[in-house]
C-alpha cells in the first residue's frame, strides 16, 4: 500500500513513520502534530485525514472513491472539525448558561468559512483573534461520535489548533480521547506545545514538525506564493525561518514595506531617542495602530533572530581588520562590512546588508531584543502604541546608560 501526501511539503522523515503506523494497521487514534507556526500542520492534518477516509486498495489517497470525493469538496460527513469561533455560545430561551445543545447560525456560518479556508490554503489558515472552542460544539461532536462505532464507518475528528480548548473544552473530550469509539480517530495541531495540559498531552502520539532544508524551504515558499497569487521576494526569505505558511503571511502582510519601516525604526532608535520619538508619534491610534506596531514588532524580532543566525554561521566575519579575535562591528561608518561579508558566507540577498546591519549600530543587541518582546506584549494594552513604545524605550535607553546586565534573547 502507497500513501501520498500531496499537500504537505518536506517533513519526510515524518510522512515516513506515518506510513509506517498507516500501513501496520495501528494507526494511533489521538495524534498530536506540534511545531512552530508554518511548518505545516495543517496540511499533514488534511492529508492524513483524507489517507483515513480513503477506500481505495492500492494506494492512499486514490482521488476516485466517494470519500475522496467528498473531501476534495470539504463535504464528507464523517470528517468533524473543532474548529475555533468568535461568537460565544448563547443560551436557548428557558435555559441557564452553558446549557445550549448545539451552535448558533452565527457560529455555523463561522466555522463553514473556517473550514472552506483551511481546505483552500493550509498553509496560509491561521486562527482568528479571541476566538476559541465553545462547548456546544464539543457536545455536539461527542453526541455524533456515540453512534461512530455502531456504524462502523471511519470518522476523523481534525483539530487545527489544541491551544484554542480552553480549561472545561479540554476537560470535556479528556474521556473521549483516552477510550474513542472503534474507527474514531483525533488529528490534532499546535503550534504552542510547550504550554498545553500535559492531562491531554499523554492521551496522544506525538509528532514534532522541524523546519525545512534550505532548498526545500525555498522551493515550497516559491510555489505557495505563486498559488496565492504573490510574487515571491528573496529580500523575505531568511525571516520567514524555513516555514513555508510564515514566508506566505510575510507577502500577505506586505513584507518589503515591513522591512522598510523595520529599517527606519532601527535608524530612528539607534541615533537618538527624540528622533526615535518623533518617529513612532506619527503612528496611528487604536486597532490600526496596535496592528501596525504588532506586525513591525514581530518582524523586528524575526530580523534579530536573522542577523544571530549571521553571527552564528560567521564569527570569523566579526574579527577586526588585523585579524585578532573580536566581536568588534563598526556599523554604518564602516559601511556594515561585518554584514556584507556575512550575508555572502550564507548565500542571502546582498540588499539585505542596510537593513540588518542596522543592529551593528544598536549599543547593546541583547537589551534591545528585551525591549522589542516587552514592548510586543505591551502595545495591546494602549490605545496609541507609541506611547507604550516611547516609554518602554527610554526606560531601555536609562537602562543602557547605567549598564545594566544584558538581558537573554529568547528563540
Amino acid at each position: 500500500m502507497k500513501f501520498d501526501f500531496p499537500r504537505t511539503f518536506g517533513q519526510d522523515d515524518v510522512k515516513d513513520r506515518l506510513a509506517r503506523g498507516l500501513a501496520s494497521g495501528r494507526f494511533p487514534h489521538a495524534l498530536l502534530v506540534h511545531g512552530e507556526p508554518g511548518l505545516g500542520q495543517h496540511a499533514l492534518l488534511l492529508d492524513i485525514a483524507r489517507i483515513l477516509s480513503c477506500e481505495g486498495t492500492a494506494h492512499k489517497p486514490c482521488g476516485t472513491c466517494f470519500p475522496c470525493r467528498g473531501f476534495d469538496a470539504s463535504a464528507l460527513e464523517t470528517l468533524h472539525y473543532l474548529i475555533p469561533v468568535t461568537r460565544h455560545d448563547k443560551p436557548k430561551t428557558g435555559e441557564a448558561e452553558g446549557e445550549d445543545e448545539g451552535p448558533e447560525a452565527g457560529q455555523i456560518d463561522e466555522l463553514a468559512e473556517g473550514i472552506a479556508a483551511w481546505h483552500a490554503a493550509p498553509y496560509a489558515y491561521g486562527m482568528p483573534e479571541k476566538a476559541m472552542v465553545r462547548m456546544s460544539q464539543v457536545r455536539e461532536l461527542l453526541g455524533r461520535l456515540r453512534y461512530a462505532e455502531a456504524e462502523g464507518r471511519v470518522r476523523v475528528v481534525l483539530v487545527p489548533w489544541l491551544e484554542a480548548l480552553h480549561e472545561e473544552t479540554n476537560n470535556a473530550l479528556l474521556k473521549t480521547l483516552e477510550e474513542p469509539p472503534r474507527h474514531v480517530y483525533f488529528l490534532i495541531a499546535s503550534e504552542h506545545h510547550a504550554g498545553l495540559r500535559q492531562t491531554l498531552l499523554s492521551r496522544c502520539v506525538q509528532l514534532g514538525l522541524s523546519p525545512l532544508p534550505a532548498d526545500a524551504f525555498q522551493a515550497a515558499a516559491v510555489t505557495l506564493a505563486r498559488q496565492a497569487g504573490f510574487e515571491p521576494s528573496p529580500l523575505l526569505l531568511p525571516f520567514a525561518e524555513r516555514a513555508p505558511g510564515v514566508y506566505v503571511a510575510l507577502l500577505a502582510q506586505g513584507g518589503e514595506r515591513l522591512l522598510e519601516d523595520a529599517q527606519r525604526f532601527l535608524v530612528a532608535a539607534a541615533a537618538d531617542w527624540r528622533v526615535f520619538v518623533d518617529h513612532v508619534s506619527d503612528w496611528p491610534s487604536g486597532g490600526e495602530g496596535m496592528g501596525h506596531a504588532t506586525r513591525l514588532l514581530h518582524f523586528l524580532l524575526r530580523m534579530l533572530r536573522a542577523h544571530q543566525v549571521l553571527r552564528a554561521q560567521a564569527p570569523a566575519a566579526a574579527s577586526g581588520d588585523d585579524g585578532t579575535p573580536g566581536d568588534r562591528m563598526r556599523g554604518v561608518a564602516d559601511g556594515y562590512r561585518w554584514t556584507a561579508a556575512a550575508l555572502a558566507r550564507a548565500g542571502w540577498d546582498e540588499a539585505l546588508v542596510a537593513p540588518l546591519g542596522a543592529f551593528e549600530d544598536v549599543a547593546d543587541v541583547h537589551a534591545f531584543a528585551a525591549f522589542l518582546e516587552e514592548a510586543h506584549r505591551a502595545v495591546r494594552d494602549y490605545s496609541k502604541p507609541s506611547m507604550a513604545l516611547t516609554g518602554l524605550f527610554l526606560e531601555y535607553e536609562a537602562k543602557a546608560a547605567r549598564g545594566a546586565p544584558r538581558a537573554e534573547v529568547s528563540a
